[in-house]
């Protein structure tokens, strides 16, 4: 899989050579005042070159030719601009900036770049439910499609108590990953929103260059069950390291899963422990109450679950806003 993925960038990274260069061919072609400044960058460039091997202590030489490929470089984005073309016309474009487009950070010790880790983390779950992020986020996130009603026991409406939940989650996003409270528990029953602030998270997490895995209950612990079975021992190996390594592991609908005994239990527990232990965020959704989660688990995942010195506990209430839209 990581082979493939690296295929995948290089090939993406000759493309985009391919194109700069048929972009400098056309430029050239248009202005060919752009050619000496060309050639005056190159002899730049190779005079500060010559400095730094024979006379790696002297500086004043070093300054002046970075002075003077800086002076070139300006240039030639005002001559693009004049002609209309936009100043970043002839540089490389890159997906990601951080390993331009390698997969790996680092000078001296070479890391997987987050990009790279989010590619991996996707392609280990065939379930990863990552899709839909550019419809459900903090920018489309709407008040007005909850009912201005009363919600029992607050001086809030539904719609008030809605606006003041989305911006405790864009205080909470700005914040990461820095935050004191490392994992979220959404609680309350179908339709209040729950699984749209999830995604509103994942796509400010991903925004930031962290790595998000997005999955229901049911089909994370349905891929835990069968890849037991699996011929492969890589497979069992990359599943838990995904879950273990990503920076937001993101659960929804906590308590629809296939109960085996204690399979979902203990799996459960390991995943929020471990994940505890590595000061790893993790967001969690339920239909369940509080009560039905203490009956529904051992008492072990529930003191990970209802720990508030880790957990902000965010309760949804209020009418169903699907059957709304149905209706």
């Amino acid at each position: 899989m990581l082979k493939e993925i690296l295929r995948e960038y290089e090939a993406y990274r000759l493309e985009q050579y391919d194109m700069l260069k048929q972009r400098e061919a056309e430029v050239l072609a248009a202005l060919p005042e752009l050619a000496g400044l060309r050639q005056s960058l190159v002899s730049s460039l190779a005079q500060k070159a010559r400095s730094l091997i024979l006379n790696p202590q002297e500086t004043h030489e070093e300054e002046e030719a970075q002075d003077r490929i800086s002076e070139i470089k300006q240039k030639e984005k005002e001559l693009l601009l004049a002609n209309g073309y936009p100043e970043n016309y002839l540089t490389l474009h890159y997906r990601c900036p951080d390993c331009r487009d390698t997969g790996y950070v680092g000078e001296l010790i070479k890391e997987k770049c987050s990009c790279l880790i989010q590619q991996l983390v996707e392609r280990s779950y065939r379930y990863s439910e990552l899709s839909g992020l550019d419809k459900e986020n903090f920018d489309t996130f709407d008040a007005d499609v909850f009912p201005d009603l009363p919600l029992p026991g607050t001086n809030l409406t539904q719609k008030e108590y809605m606006k003041q939940l989305k911006n405790v989650l864009w205080k909470y996003q700005e914040e990461y990953p820095h935050n004191s409270k490392k994992n979220l528990l959404f609680t309350g029953k179908t339709g209040l929103g729950k699984t749209f602030l999830l995604n509103c998270l994942a796509k400010a997490i991903l925004d930031k260059g962290g790595t998000v895995l997005k999955i229901t209950s049911y089909n994370l612990f349905e891929h835990l069950f069968r890849s037991g079975f699996s011929d492969s021992e890589a497979e069992p190996l990359m599943i838990k390291e995904s879950i273990f390594k990503v920076d937001a592991l993101i659960i929804d609908d906590l308590g629809t899963e296939t109960r085996r005994n204690n399979f979902t239990a203990e799996e459960l527990f390991n995943i929020l422990n471990e994940r505890y232990l590595q000061r790893k965020h993790t967001f969690l959704s339920t239909n369940l109450s509080l009560a039905d989660l203490r009956e529904y688990y051992s008492d072990r995942v529930t003191s990970r679950l209802f720990d508030v010195q880790n957990t902000m506990i965010i309760r949804f209430q209020g009418r169903d806003i699907r059957l709304k839209r149905t209706r």
